[in-house]
């Protein structure tokens, strides 16, 4: 029933008969989480530990909530003792190489990690966190075999694909990024992230038909992502294929409203089908929005920003 304070007095109450009801105490917490109460559910770790000084439940609570608080020394030491309370405590550890990797320290972020994998099973998440601090460190080589071990181990994680990607992209390596992005795909083909990607980095190879696909398809199943509705108009329009940029970019503004880029390229694109009067509309528009962004024209619709009439709006808008 969300009714968060009733629910906690009675976890509480519970608490009180048994007081290694763990399940009531993590209750307890996600009750005070939900009504946002992170120095309260401190202060009443910190009376359960007064009388459960060893339990290492509650101080890795004791962490994750100095660590919503942004504390971050704090939920350190909370860790800390929790691993004091219980050495092979996988949380505990998880939780403080998250916090250290926050804090840019990767080295120590790492060593917890690599421990949370000795003591347990591997999990896909720790491969990937320990690759991506080695590759903050420019251990590349490193960062790319816990990437691959992550998708071993979880071939499903799309954030596993994604950094495999992402790391060949950033190389400018294109068709390795396009081969694992397939691979991926051969997988999931409706996670959105990877379609983004595909389109991204078709785009980087000048394959504007297959970019074309990458970002429909992201949208398709979803994606609201600014960036990837800009990206399919850019594509459409470098296609030549004005009128379906037209329509996609109208769709855009349902989401996207009184935003100057979509304004901007609408303008252009009317001009290019001589629809003049709703070119001048959008460039109204896109002046009254965001002046400076005019560049948009000059840079995406060189021709059209040449125009006479173009520019005598402008220096209208810029007085």
């Amino acid at each position: 029933m969300d009714d968060y304070e009733h629910s906690m007095y009675y976890f509480m109450k519970c608490m009180e008969e048994d007081a290694e009801d763990y399940a009531s105490l993590y209750n307890v917490i996600y009750c005070f989480e939900c009504l946002g109460q992170h120095r309260e559910a401190i202060d009443y770790l910190n009376v359960f530990l007064n009388s459960n000084p060893y339990s290492e439940v509650a101080w890795h609570q004791v962490g994750k909530q100095y660590y919503a608080l942004k504390e971050y020394e704090r939920a350190i030491a909370a860790f800390d003792f929790a691993i004091i309370s219980d050495d092979t405590f996988v949380g505990a550890y998880f939780e403080k190489a998250k916090v250290l990797e926050r804090l840019k320290r990767y080295h120590e972020a790492i060593e917890n990690y690599l421990i949370t994998i000795d003591l347990d099973q591997p999990t896909s998440f720790a491969l990937l966190r320990t690759g991506k601090c080695y590759e903050k460190l420019g251990n590349t080589d490193l960062a790319l075999q816990f990437y691959f071990k992550c998708v071993e181990e979880d071939v499903l994680l799309d954030k596993g694909w994604i950094a495999i990607t992402d790391y060949y992209f950033k190389r400018k390596n294109y068709q390795k990024a396009l081969y694992y992005i397939d691979k991926a795909l051969n997988i999931d083909n409706e996670n959105l992230r990877y379609w983004k990607r595909y389109g991204e980095i078709n785009l980087k190879l000048k394959l504007y038909e297959e970019a074309e696909v990458g970002f429909r398809k992201a949208i398709e199943n979803g994606s609201l992502d600014f960036q990837v509705w800009i990206m399919r108009a850019d594509v459409l329009h470098e296609l030549g294929e004005y009128n379906a940029a037209i329509n996609h970019l109208k769709q855009a503004m349902e989401y996207f409203s009184d935003n100057a880029e979509i304004e901007y390229r609408l303008t252009g694109l009317y001009y290019s089908t001589r629809e003049t009067t709703k070119a001048e509309y959008h460039l109204q528009n896109a002046l009254k929005l965001d002046f400076d962004s005019n560049i948009i024209l000059e840079v995406f619709f060189p021709l059209v920003y040449e125009q006479n009439a173009v520019q005598k709006l402008i220096k209208k808008f810029r007085k």
